[in-house]
């Protein structure tokens, strides 16, 4: 990612950032810090047009397998971690 001082866009201006927005994102450092992270529309309209986490959580669930089932397939599995399988 490109990374870019923010002194440099305020002597500059966002002529600064528009030639490094052509390779990607610009990481904008201050006080020797990451504290922005600066777009171009185009990778921002990439970014939010699939579902967001809220679409992922919401929707309802397709188990195949029930908390008996899981659980013991766990303690399976932990025993296996500990070499008493």
């Amino acid at each position: 990612m490109n990374s870019i001082p923010a002194q440099e866009i305020e002597r500059r201006g966002m002529a600064a950032v528009d030639d490094l927005l052509h390779a990607g994102p610009v990481q904008v450092i201050e006080n020797e810090r990451p504290c922005y992270v600066i777009l171009s529309a185009v990778d921002y309209e990439r970014l939010t047009a699939g579902p967001s986490a809220w679409d992922w959580l919401d929707r309802p669930s397709h188990a195949t397998r029930d908390q008996p089932t899981i659980d013991a397939d766990l303690a399976a599995e932990r025993a296996a971690w500990n070499g008493t399988a």
